[in-house]
């Protein structure tokens, strides 16, 4: 549509940057819009999942987010009063290791703050600033396009200046107290945890070692945490959640280094400066719809739980990611606008049942009323045993790494080889803990890294490597020598996708794809992760790192874009 902007964002958090920078490597037009006048501060959603880091990867921001991410520091508890006797010393996650179709192992640590800074250097390669002190005020939605009243923000408030901006479609990515939600009339169903309340901070302290995540806990209250930043630094991320007590006061410097030093009884420790404190009362919550007309929310926008198991900040990456490439397509006319539509239908069961599965983690913030500490003797580790007896902030649920996350039950997907499906009522029930451990992959479950390919310079590569955001990936397989007849040249745009044919190293010639480049699957990484049988077999990955579709002939590939596109 010349002369209406494609796409405008609102809110500039790790949702919308990365819905951002995923369009403006598609070539999509974008504004991206923020009330916050200034880049936020603080040390909120730091954990980051072993997924997200794949799909940073496909962003092309890995190098950069890894250069500044931190180990998960190992937690230690204290005996009280006194707190300076270890108790229990343990992973917040247990430690599973990286292998060949999983690189990452474990999850790391960085600061929004600082996860935002990169995103936004990588944004400005491509032209795109956060236009920050303009918020969203209004929305009017017409047939082919979303009429946007942006205000100028001062102070936290609106001011009578403003603009209209008409763009041909919305993503709201401006959190849980951000105004799309509540302008498209979205329901947000869940609960508050009105007894409950957390304060979280970032402040220097002197004194205290940064070789653990420091933590006292009063059963059945409260739980204080100090997590070093930087193995190397004197900073410090504070926090103190409470089941059935609310620290809502503590919200001020002075009082909660006094609260601090009473309950820890850490006086000798020295708290210099706050970079940021503040306080919220927890909620679950998600919406009905991640969809209104020309209008979509990601993110906080969309659903918010408790910080319990590290999956807001990922989750947000995940939906972005996934209407990013949809809507890149539609408006590069390739794909039909009901593309769209499957963007709810992927993401609404997996984040229910994320709610659900963070909102048990919820209650093991706090120690079990009655639960004793500093029975333990201090060089003891925390077992297997010790999770049946507490669960006290130790995650041991595999699905919080989010390899699980499929959609085997979308529409979009498209899976022809035999195999043992469940039904679909199953596939939704099992749309973010997925079917890891069965030795299986289908069609809608996470694409998987293989390394050990070898172009024909020699040179090695992955599959991680070879991934893009603006482009499907067509993998050929190829086992064994076949018939001529098969060989034939076969065109497909390469404006929408790239081919690779994959070999073993006894296949050095026969089967050219026009456009295709040729890899040796010399340590058999990828045909292990993908499950290939004899003969031909054809992947499709789409540009979020998900399989798309799974066959024994090259027609499979215009098959599956028959799904969505024009052509359908």
């Amino acid at each position: 549509m010349p002369g209406i902007l494609p796409v405008l964002i609102v809110g500039a958090g790790p949702a919308g940057l990365v819905a951002a920078l995923a369009l403006a490597q598609n070539g999509i037009k974008l504004r991206l819009v923020d009330k916050a006048e200034r880049p936020h501060v603080g040390n909120r959603g730091f954990g980051v999942q072993p997924r997200t880091c794949e799909l940073f990867q496909i962003l092309g921001i890995l190098d950069d987010f890894l250069e500044r991410a931190t180990p998960i520091p190992t937690m230690r508890a204290y005996k009280l009063p006194g707190g300076t006797v270890p108790v229990k010393t343990w992973d917040l996650y247990p430690k599973t290791g990286a292998w060949p179709d999983r690189p990452f192992g474990n999850g790391l640590c960085l600061d929004q703050s600082e996860l935002e800074d990169i995103l936004r250097r990588h944004l400005a390669k491509y032209g795109v600033e956060v236009e920050y002190g303009h918020g969203l005020v209004d929305i009017e939605q017409m047939l082919s396009s979303v009429k946007a009243t942006v205000a100028v923000f001062n102070d936290g408030k609106a001011t009578p200046e403003r603009e209209i901006i008409t763009s041909q479609y919305l993503i709201g990515t401006d959190g849980a107290r951000g105004a799309t939600r509540k302008l498209l009339e979205l329901t947000f169903q869940g609960e508050t945890r009105d007894a409950d309340g957390m304060v979280w901070g970032d402040v220097e302290i002197e004194g205290l070692t940064t070789e653990y995540w420091h933590i006292w806990g009063k059963p059945g209250s409260y739980t204080i945490m100090a997590r070093p930043i930087r193995p190397d630094g004197k900073k410090f991320g504070i926090g103190i959640t409470g089941l059935n007590f609310d620290p809502a006061e503590l919200a001020d410097e002075e009082k909660v280094k006094q609260f601090f030093f009473k309950e820890t009884g850490r006086t000798d420790l020295i708290f210099g400066k706050f970079s940021w404190l503040s306080y919220f009362r927890p909620n679950m919550r998600m919406v009905n719809k991640f969809r209104e007309g020309r209008a979509f929310v990601a993110g906080d926008s969309g659903h918010v739980h408790s910080p319990t198991g590290g999956q807001g900040m990922n989750c947000s990456v995940q939906d972005s990611s996934n209407i990013a490439w949809k809507l890149s397509m539609v408006l590069k006319n390739i794909a039909a606008p009901t593309l769209l539509d499957s963007y709810n239908e992927e993401r609404l069961p997996v984040i229910a049942q994320m709610l659900q599965a963070t909102g048990s983690l919820y209650t093991h913030t706090v120690p079990k009323a009655g639960e004793t500490l500093g029975q333990t003797p201090s060089t003891e580790i925390a077992t297997e045993e010790d999770d049946r007896k507490s669960g006290w902030f130790r995650w041991r649920n595999n699905a919080l790494e989010m390899y699980g996350i499929n959609y085997r039950f979308s529409d979009i997907v498209l899976e022809e080889r035999k195999s043992r499906r469940p039904d679909p009522e199953d596939q939704i029930a099992r749309a973010y803990d997925g079917y890891e451990g069965q030795g299986t992959l289908v069609a809608g479950d996470r694409a998987p890294q293989a390394p050990g390919l070898v172009q024909e310079d020699g040179t090695d590569t992955s599959l991680f490597e070879l991934f893009r955001i603006n482009l499907h990936t067509v993998l050929i397989f190829v086992t064994k020598v076949l018939p001529e007849n098969v060989s034939l040249a076969k065109k497909w745009k390469q404006s929408i996708v790239q081919v690779f044919v994959i070999t073993g190293d006894n296949i050095t010639e026969g089967f050219e794809i026009e456009h295709a480049t040729r890899l040796r699957d010399h340590g058999g990484y990828a045909n292990a992760a993908y499950r290939i049988e004899d003969g031909l077999t054809v992947v499709v990955v789409r540009p979020d790192g998900f399989v798309g579709a799974i066959g024994k002939d090259l027609e499979i590939v215009d098959r599956y874009f028959a799904k969505v596109s024009k052509s359908e």
